[in-house]
């Protein structure tokens, strides 16, 4: 295994330093997956030797309830769909933009309140860290109060849907509270917990792929990554008909060092583990990046796809909601180039690159290289590499 860094500003030199011939074997494909790094071999030993159990039991039903948070909201969107000036009405008041021109939903900011009370309330509170994409300020304010007050009911009536939380609502203090709790700065020691509350809002708005992102750190390492993927198929997305009434939908990955991946459905299904793709012939090899091109350079991909022999198109995914079908074998490939300017943050990658790395790790040995993750929230971006097994 060999391990280099890339930035789309040397991706020139790609020819002259990997061999990408059509016999390359994507036994790593995503060997091309531009992701965060696989984990020093000696904290992979301490870490493989200590349990999370507990924590992963919390942030399977974190990312579940807040997934539950935001199928609620499609529904009512959908519900008014028949009077399209009315769901008209509905995306724009619930969507707002955000300094970076991204979009903001009441889901987001309803998906952090979410998972950092149950976080909470099912672990040790007083030693609670996470680093999440929300913050209240805009709720707080004058013109913020109705859209409070719907997040507000939205999430007491999630919380309230399990029944172990009782009946003692959350006041709107309670839940800007709640997700303010994520404006946490991490670190590369102690315990951290990372959240993208809808990674893919755009797909979200669009009735597309998006997914609640919740990842563990531990010393600087990812140790915990959950997915939660309301509208990914349970089976292969190639074979996905969105016409199909009787698909099923609805998928929950998670991966804890040292234990694989597994997969199960978001109600509850017998949970079953999963591997990447031991496809042999890059000829048929499918690969995954961003649905949207803003997200990623999809030329400099084709280009790329291209040399390997790839005949397929591209599949095109919101969120990481790709690294869980990549972890199941949908695809062999996940590249991703972001625009020149444009910053990785934590949230984008630390739960699906632990989703799919986890398989990777019975098959090679893990690389001593610089962690991936910054202790700051966003000002630069995090580590990507490729990665060449």
């Amino acid at each position: 295994m060999a391990t280099f860094t890339v930035s789309s500003g040397t991706i020139n030199s790609l020819t002259r330093t990997l061999p990408l011939t059509k016999n390359t074997k994507p036994h790593s494909l995503f060997s091309l997956s531009i992701s965060l790094t696989l984990k020093a071999s000696k904290f992979t030993l301490r870490a493989s030797s200590m349990s999370y159990d507990k924590q992963l039991a919390a942030a399977k039903k974190a990312a579940s309830l807040a997934a539950r948070l935001c199928q609620v909201i499609l529904l009512l969107i959908i519900s008014a769909s028949f009077l399209k000036k009315v769901q008209k009405a509905l995306l724009q008041a619930d969507v707002q933009s955000k300094s970076d021109k991204s979009p903001v939903t009441v889901a987001d900011y309803g998906s952090q309140a979410v998972v950092s009370v149950v976080l909470q309330k099912e672990l040790d509170s007083a030693s609670f860290s996470l680093v999440a994409e929300e913050d209240s300020g805009d709720l707080r304010k004058e013109e913020g109060k109705e859209t409070l007050q719907r997040i507000m009911k939205l999430v007491n009536e999630t919380l309230t849907s399990d029944e172990t939380y009782g009946n003692a609502p959350l006041s709107e203090e309670d839940v800007l509270a709640a997700i303010d709790s994520g404006r946490s700065v991490g670190g590369p020691s102690g315990q951290h917990w990372v959240l993208d509350p809808i990674d893919g809002t755009k797909g979200f708005v669009r009735g597309d792929q998006y997914a609640i992102a919740l990842a563990l750190l531990d010393e600087g390492k990812a140790v915990l990554g959950v997915l939660a993927c309301p509208n990914l198929p349970l089976s292969s997305v190639a074979s996905h008909n969105p016409q199909d009434p009787q698909e099923k939908v609805g998928c929950l990955f998670y991966a804890q060092v040292g234990s694989g991946t597994y997969m199960q459905s978001l109600d509850g299904s017998t949970p079953i583990k999963v591997h990447v793709t031991d496809l042999d012939n890059p000829e048929e090899a499918a690969f995954f990046e961003s649905f949207e091109a803003a997200h990623s350079l999809h030329d400099l991909s084709s280009s790329i796809a291209k040399k390997l022999g790839v005949r397929a198109p591209p599949v095109r995914i919101d969120s990481q909601a790709k690294y869980g079908a990549l972890s199941r074998g949908d695809g062999a490939i996940y590249l991703r180039f972001p625009h020149k300017g444009y910053r990785e943050k934590i949230w984008d990658h630390a739960a699906g690159y632990l989703v799919v790395a986890e398989h990777l790790r019975f098959r090679s040995l893990p690389l001593k290289v610089p962690t991936p993750y910054s202790h700051e929230r966003s000002g630069r971006p995090v580590s990507l590499f490729w990665q060449i097994i």
